[in-house]
């Protein structure tokens, strides 16, 4: 038989021929056709094995259902033209090929599991771990020259489906379903979304081959850069780790809020996140940076801009809140910053409050206004910010004894700042590991001082032990004590008697009369 008849062959509702006692590939029995080709009147529906399923058209030329299935089901959302440089094809994947010229039809293959494709009088082409371009030459080369006097194309019909794991700080970890076309942010949105603790800028996605990529969704959300969230392939890793490094940045930017820092992870970075600076920031104020310090305190400090009006330079650390000024903070107002009512962590928008200076102000007047000190307030702790200088308040006597004489006047761009009380507990003295550790509702004194390695020699006897209470209380040992947080326990060392300062002579004695001994000897 001749291509063009061939080809006529095929263009009719007829089958592709065979020989008697030949069974083409995937059929039954002799003479069933590999494949069938479409005509005006009919309408196919390919499965995953590449066989047909055939339904009749109604007048309008769609479906029975009424709707184009073809385009309803196949057709996938994208936001961006497919690229067949990049596109690899693999298992699953169903290619169509078009004919045209002295007569038209088209073909719809599928690539096996074993990355191959199987085209009729051409046989199995080795498809998988290509990309699309490279497919289409590699059918065009086996497949166009059966047919000299038609033009050929393939295109792809319908991308594979395949399983992507998705683990660490999801809401549902595991595996789901993807197809080449679907990008890291719909996937991450399946698994229910990032975690509280979810780093958006250092998603890793590891390739079966090795290769490691990187997604940050975060500069994606903001810029639309489809680079930051790139596309899947089989069998991908996708892992979304937690923060390093997160800071808050409010005031006079245009996008306040937290953000990761991944690059300088300077204040630089944090404002440029933030939008930049909005216009109604001001530079005749000091940027003001919050700082958890060492004592688990509150410590603020000062960052005036640069004479050029450029931003000061300074190293951003974890939890830092940043406050950039707004030129109505020029107005006569103070802050108060910290443990006041409402509060509940040191990063939390309501432990800052900015208000209206009035003459006369105090200490125990900006409390009254804002509702007080919060139940997590160290109230021994407290100072008033003076053009850098800080002026203790001792808010114990102010608050809990009322004692007006603890008042402290303030003045125009003043800051009162009520530290958190500390949470941990502090044990001391005479033990292996002195130092702080988490407080624990459940333990008791016996349990801290297992933390910190237990009581060592020189340490009096458990019933000397003593802990005091964050308001200065010292209480004396006992197995049922209740431990409050910001607590230390104290192990007091206990005192030499005469006979063991006696030993302890003559052992040091001892020792030197030996090492005498041994450089006589070495003389002689």
């Amino acid at each position: 038989m001749s291509n063009v008849a061939l080809a006529q062959t095929l263009q009719s509702p007829g089958t592709f021929p065979t020989t008697p006692g030949e069974t083409a590939p995937g059929s039954a029995s002799p003479y069933q056709p590999p494949f069938t080709v479409p005509d005006l009147d009919r309408e196919r529906d390919h499965t995953r094995d590449g066989s047909e399923m055939v339904a009749p058209r109604d007048q309008t030329g769609m479906g029975v259902s009424g709707i184009d299935r073809s385009l309803a089901a196949r057709v996938p959302a994208i936001d961006a033209p497919l690229d067949p440089d990049a596109y690899v094809c693999g298992p699953g994947d169903i290619l169509e090929l078009n004919f045209w010229g002295v007569q038209n039809f088209k073909l719809r293959v599928t690539v096996d599991l074993e990355g191959r494709a199987f085209v009729p009088k051409t046989g199995f082409l080795d498809l998988g771990g290509k990309t699309l371009s490279q497919a289409r030459r590699i059918m065009r080369d086996s497949v166009a020259r059966f047919y000299p006097r038609l033009s050929f194309d393939v295109t792809l019909a319908e991308p594979r489906t395949f399983l992507v794991q998705v683990v660490d700080d999801v809401k549902r970890p595991g595996s789901y379903p993807a197809r080449a076309l679907d990008r890291v942010a719909s996937l991450i949105a399946r698994a229910g979304g990032f975690g509280p603790n979810a780093s958006r800028r250092r998603i890793e996605i590891r390739r079966r081959d090795g290769k490691e990529l990187r997604a940050d969704l975060l500069v994606y959300s903001l810029t639309g850069d489809v680079a930051q969230n790139p596309y899947l392939l089989d069998g991908d890793v996708v892992r979304v780790p937690f923060e390093e490094l997160a800071a808050t940045v409010d005031g006079a930017v245009n996008r306040p809020g937290r953000y990761e820092l991944t690059g300088k992870r300077d204040l630089a970075e944090l404002v440029e996140l933030a939008g930049g600076l909005a216009p109604t920031a001001t530079q005749r104020l000091p940027i003001s940076l919050v700082r958890r310090s060492k004592e688990d305190r509150q410590d603020q400090t000062l960052l005036p801009f640069g004479a050029d009006g450029s931003l000061p330079t300074a190293t951003i650390q974890h939890e830092d809140s940043v406050r950039i000024p707004a030129f109505a903070d020029l107005q006569r107002s103070v802050m108060i910053i910290g443990a006041i009512a409402g509060a509940t962590a040191p990063n939390d928008a309501t432990a800052t409050r900015r208000l209206p200076f009035v003459q006369g102000d105090s200490v125990r007047t900006l409390l009254d206004r804002v509702g007080g000190v919060g139940p997590l307030a160290d109230l021994t702790g407290a100072y008033v910010l003076r053009n850098g200088t800080s002026l203790p308040v001792n808010l114990y006597q102010l608050v809990m004894v009322r004692d007006l004489s603890a008042d402290r006047p303030v003045e125009l761009g003043d800051s009162l700042v009520v530290p958190f009380k500390r949470r941990s507990i502090l044990v001391e003295g005479a033990v292996f590991k002195a130092g702080e550790y988490p407080y624990n509702p459940n333990f008791g004194i016996q349990q801290y001082l297992s933390l910190a390695g237990g009581r060592n020699r020189f340490a009096q006897g458990l019933s000397s032990v003593r802990v005091v209470t964050p308001n200065g209380e010292t209480k004396k040992y006992a197995s049922d004590l209740n431990v409050e947080p910001g607590s230390s326990v104290i192990v007091p060392e206990r005192n030499f008697s005469r006979s063991e300062v006696v030993q302890i002579f003559l052992g040091a004695a001892g020792i030197v009369l030996s090492g005498v001994a041994v450089v006589i000897s070495a003389r002689k």
